[in-house]
């Protein structure tokens, strides 16, 4: 009996380490569970925010579609306006140089007036200072 004692504790204390490391892989397998569930909670509401971000996305290229079309229109629309004043245009600039040649001719001239009064009043000056004695 004595003997048997001994078989039986040494039995007894490896099924106590045993039965420790169960309960200690029960332990981390319920920590792991946890983790997993609050994993999972991430993983959800990640994929929730991806979806409402490929929403907005989709929302964000509807606009600039609309934005393109009306900017496409808006373009077509100044290229029409512009084949209708072009003419208009060319036909101001053609008489802004007619008015710029004459105005040419105007300065032209003045600057010959004026040669002129300088030259007569030079003239009337010498026939004055002969016909009149100096006092």
């Amino acid at each position: 009996m004595d003997e048997e004692r001994p078989k039986d504790l040494a039995t007894r204390a490896f099924q106590m380490r045993v039965l420790d490391e169960f309960a200690a892989v029960r332990a981390e397998q319920s920590a792991m569970r946890s983790e997993i569930t609050e994993l999972r909670k991430e993983v959800d509401e990640i994929r929730l925010q991806q979806t409402a971000m490929a929403k907005n996305i989709a929302s964000l290229d509807d606009r600039l579609t609309r934005v393109e079309q009306r900017l496409n229109s808006l373009d077509e629309k100044v290229d029409d306006r512009l084949k209708e004043t072009r003419p208009v245009w060319e036909g101001v600039q053609d008489q802004i140089k007619k008015l710029d040649q004459k105005f040419d001719l105007v300065i032209k001239d003045l600057y010959e007036v004026r040669g002129d009064v300088a030259l007569h009043h030079k003239r009337i000056g010498d026939i004055e200072h002969r016909l009149l004695p100096p006092s």
